[in-house]
């Protein structure tokens, strides 16, 4: 695995350089030596692509016998990233934006290409992010992985790289969820996006009221648009089919689909039940 790891970011990197398209290639085999103490185990392969290019580079993967297993809609909460499979390589998670920075997704992309270096997977230029920006990449993702204990890549850094990452999370508005990955997002709680980083960086285990409509409601509270907001709600009565099919284990019929929207909001009331009767604190 850890050798197609390695193979699947050279694939990647070589659809990129025929569609002309930017990528930022991260975690997994793309981490720099000095943020783990051992190879990051993983099954896929993560890219960060230029929004201008992303439309170019899904065209590439396309005509490299790629197939597009979930969409962005689908692939997570955040509607960040979508999943790609192909018969030889493993899968690739692309990126159009990474959770957490509130700056707009192009100005994010654009400092971490301005401090990006190359490196070689499979012996092939690719090109990562600074340590600093590999650094807050991997915060953003362990601020909403629901984990406690230590964060690994953040022990092994010098103070040095650490003041470094806390600059580059202010330029880009991410000290939120860099604060939750370190444990201090106490030091936030007057910030608009507190409630939504407190949701995903505690533990699932032993948080009261921890539901969907939960989820959505801090969520709601964090956008900063209307139209934003608008999205989240068109998003909370909607289905996920991909996911639904992947539990049934086959394309959900049109009645499984009612069934399923049914039982959503059967689920929304009863979270909006369990909520009036819960104390207000």
């Amino acid at each position: 695995m850890w050798a197609r790891l390695h193979l699947t970011h050279a694939v990647m990197q070589a659809v990129a350089d025929e569609t002309g398209a930017d990528i930022l290639h991260v975690k997994g085999p793309a981490v720099a030596a000095e943020l783990r103490s051992a190879p990051r185990r993983s099954t896929d392969v993560d890219v960060l692509v230029r929004p201008a290019h992303l439309a170019r580079f899904l065209v590439g993967l396309r005509a490299h016998g790629w197939s597009q297993l979930s969409s962005f809609d689908e692939g997570s909460s955040f509607a960040h990233a979508a999943n790609w499979g192909h018969p030889l390589w493993t899968f690739v998670d692309v990126h159009r934006f990474f959770p957490g920075p509130t700056v707009p997704a192009a100005d994010v992309f654009d400092e971490l290409w301005a401090g990006r270096h190359a490196v070689e997977l499979a012996h092939v230029a690719c090109a990562v992010p600074s340590l600093a920006a590999q650094l807050l990449v991997l915060a953003l993702h362990e601020a909403r992985s629901h984990r406690t204990g230590r964060f690994e890549a953040w022990d092994l850094s010098d103070a040095a790289r650490r003041d470094e990452t806390w600059l580059l999370a202010r330029r880009l508005g991410a000290e939120v969820p860099l604060a939750a990955a370190l444990g201090r997002l106490d030091e936030y709680r007057g910030r608009r996006d507190y409630p939504l980083w407190k949701f995903w960086s505690e533990p699932e285990s032993g948080v009261p009221g921890r539901d969907r409509l939960t989820e959505w409601a801090v969520r709601f509270h964090a956008a900063r648009s209307l139209r934003e907001r608008a999205f989240i709600i068109s998003r909370m009565v909607r289905v996920n089919r991909t996911h639904l099919g992947m539990e049934l284990g086959h394309s959900p019929t049109a009645a499984e689909m009612r069934a399923e929207y049914r039982h959503r909001v059967a689920a929304g009331w009863q979270g909006v039940v369990a909520r009036l009767r819960r104390p207000r604190a």
